[in-house]
């Protein structure tokens, strides 16, 4: 994924209440409903040594987007110089036993293209290698797979992209707000929205839709904003309790944070959560009642052209 522009990013502070010394630590929850949806990119070997662990005991399930070509490659093999604009060069990634254990326990496994390219001007055929290889990749290791998520973020709004993705996939996910509406319908930057229909009446695709799912990037604000682990605890702890403004008891869920790691390890790196803040993020979650689901708990109604909460 990419940093953006911190000018960008304030207006994301400013739609969940940015004042990181103003953080309720109570955990109170108005509406009754707490819910979360926790998602790893890139594949890294931390996310299972390391962040498994911690969402094991909690009995957390998340959801593991996996780079097919980077799968079993050792930190050297990394270093290759076919791999290019990749952040996590030089860094050991996930086994496919390792991916196949993920599955097998519940978590759910998602399409992160093979190779990690941004794919925005790609000609045809390298598009249906990098969307639907990527799926095929992972069904042939006897994984079934509906969700793909954009690297970089690159694609969601360019349409020859996302009907390739909507060829191959039920959702794909990208990025970068605090909360998804499952009905699209509060993004201040696109207050016209109002459905989750991927065009809008213009043809352009709309902001959120079932190819475009709203996650929120734990990395974001702490790079831009240079955060400690105290600040950024205290930023996480704001955006999973923005749902209080919009969840209402006996309601349909109407928001959801969908919170998105990349490495899980101590390195200090620029896409890295310490172990540390991550254990006291997930105890956070534990501790304070939130439910957490899966991207597969996600359903679409084609009907209201809205997601929602399998159950809920």
């Amino acid at each position: 994924m990419k940093v953006q522009n911190p000018s960008t990013i304030a207006v994301f502070h400013q739609a969940s209440h940015s004042n990181t010394k103003s953080v309720n630590m109570s955990g109170t929850n108005s509406s009754g409903t707490k819910l979360a949806i926790i998602n790893f990119d890139d594949g890294y070997k931390s996310q299972f040594t390391n962040a498994k662990p911690i969402l094991d005991k909690y009995g957390f399930k998340a959801s593991f987007f996996i780079v097919c070509n980077f799968v079993g490659k050792t930190a050297e093999e990394m270093n290759s110089s076919s791999i290019v604009n990749f952040a996590g060069r030089g860094v050991e990634q996930l086994t496919w036993m390792d991916i196949i254990t993920l599955y097998k326990q519940g978590h759910q496994i998602g399409a992160h293209t093979m190779d990690h390219r941004n794919m925005t001007n790609m000609p045809n055929s390298e598009l249906n290698y990098e969307i639907g290889r990527s799926k095929q990749c992972i069904v042939d290791h006897g994984i079934p797979i509906t969700t793909f998520a954009y690297p970089f973020e690159n694609g969601k709004d360019n349409a020859t992209i996302v009907k390739k993705v909507s060829q191959y996939y039920s959702y794909a996910r990208s990025g970068n707000y605090p909360l998804m509406f499952l009905r699209c319908d509060h993004f201040r930057k696109n207050t016209h929205q109002s459905d989750c229909r991927p065009y809008l009446p213009n043809g352009q695709i709309s902001y959120a839709n079932r190819y475009s799912i709203v996650g929120w990037s734990h990395d974001y604000d702490r790079i831009a904003f240079l955060y400690n682990d105290q600040q950024m605890l205290n930023r996480f702890i704001q955006v999973v309790s923005g749902e209080d403004k919009y969840n209402r008891p006996g309601q349909p869920v109407d928001a959801i944070p969908i919170v998105v790691y990349h490495r899980i390890d101590n390195s200090r790196a620029p896409y890295s959560t310490t172990v540390s803040l991550f254990t006291a993020e997930m105890k956070y979650l534990h501790d304070n009642g939130f439910k957490v689901v899966n991207m597969a708990d996600l359903v679409y109604d084609n009907a209201t052209n809205s997601f929602y909460l399998k159950n809920s």
